[in-house]
């Protein structure tokens, strides 16, 4: 391995965080890789966002973008429901299921990068969700230290983790930034409610991005009463460093024994390499 492609892979879920995402990485890499994740639960629609990655296409070129479906099942089992009863009692219901399922999929964007010598992978992450007093809707993966994490964890592999709307602003700003290039708003990313006289309209439907049933059932007090969930950043990152050291580290290690590559060799090769 003498050089590192200069392309990343972005979790791509169609929503207005990973659409502006994929806006903004094509203009500084030679090739995005719109990759969104079956994980196997209680989520479906996950061919929704091809209207958008049609879009993108078009406005900026065909050879800009890669799009893939990836199946991330066994993943997301070993992170999450091996351990859900111990995990939803130690952490609580977000952090078990919420968090350990956006986890996956970092972990899924990382194996996949590794796998095609990208220089980089992404996601929608922001600041605008960071848990507040302030902020219903927030959920603990925005939390600073959270992501900051995730960030050494993939430098541990030779990787960069971008979060390329972090810092962009509040979700209006990102709406207008859109509609500029006419990309396609969906309907929850409009900000409308989430309570269930609102998810059962003929709007609902014309969807840019996945269902996640299971996520809306693990929020039904915030969507239906208000409540806001209760969120501790120690905690969230605690968890995310007991799954990277005792579950995650071993996953890679055996994904790549199948493959018959060297992890290990593999990062050192990547750390003495240069990007194309």
């Amino acid at each position: 391995m003498n050089k590192i492609k200069n392309e990343v892979a972005l979790m791509f879920s169609g929503g207005i965080d990973s659409l502006l995402s994929a806006v903004l990485l094509q203009k500084k890499f030679d090739r995005v890789h719109l990759i969104t994740f079956d994980k196997g639960y209680l989520e479906f629609g996950l061919k929704k966002n091809k209207a958008n990655i049609k879009k993108l296409k078009e406005i900026f070129g065909k050879d800009k973008f890669i799009d893939r479906i990836i199946d991330i099942k066994d993943l997301t089992k070993n992170i999450t429901s091996k351990s859900l009863t111990r995990d939803f009692m130690e952490y609580g219901s977000e952090v078990a299921w919420c968090v350990g399922c956006r986890l996956s999929m970092n972990i899924g964007a990382l194996i996949y990068s590794l796998e095609k010598n990208l220089c980089g992978f992404a996601d929608g992450s922001n600041k605008e969700q960071v848990p507040g007093k302030a902020n219903l809707v927030a959920t603990a993966e925005n939390f600073p230290k959270v992501i900051s994490h995730l960030r050494e964890f993939a430098e541990s592999y030779g990787m960069k983790f971008l979060t390329p709307v972090y810092n962009f602003g509040s979700r209006e700003k990102k709406r207008k930034k859109l509609m500029e290039f006419g990309l396609e708003i969906d309907y929850l990313s409009k900000d409308h409610s989430k309570k269930i006289k609102d998810l059962f309209t003929k709007d609902i439907f014309s969807r840019s991005q996945p269902i996640c049933v299971s996520g809306w059932l693990i929020h039904w007090k915030r969507n239906l009463l208000a409540i806001p969930v209760k969120h501790d950043e120690e905690k969230t990152k605690k968890y995310i460093l007991e799954k990277q050291e005792f579950v995650i580290k071993d996953y890679i290690k055996n994904y790549f024994i199948k493959k018959q590559i060297n992890i290990a060799e593999l990062v050192r090769k990547r750390k003495e390499a240069h990007i194309e």
